[in-house]
């Protein structure tokens, strides 16, 4: 599978996090772990992960995908 959005090094940290916790929740202007005060990264960027096929977006929440669950390690 090619993606059109490659793995940059600002991506490791949300998706390290999707990993820990199973799912990112998209609040404000970010998105950010269950129950942070940080954010993981912004919406925009979280837009081009979900284009590039690291991470599903469902309703609020942002989930990893098997090929970001990878990336992630």
């Amino acid at each position: 599978m090619t993606n059109s959005v490659i793995l940059i090094p600002g991506m490791l940290k949300p998706l390290r996090l999707a990993r820990v916790y199973g799912f990112l929740v998209e609040r404000e202007a970010g998105v950010y772990p269950p129950g942070g005060s940080q954010p993981a990264c912004s919406l925009g960027l979280a837009q081009k992960m979900v284009e590039g096929g690291w991470l599903m977006k469902h309703g609020q929440r942002y989930e990893p995908t098997e090929q970001g669950l990878k990336a992630a390690e």
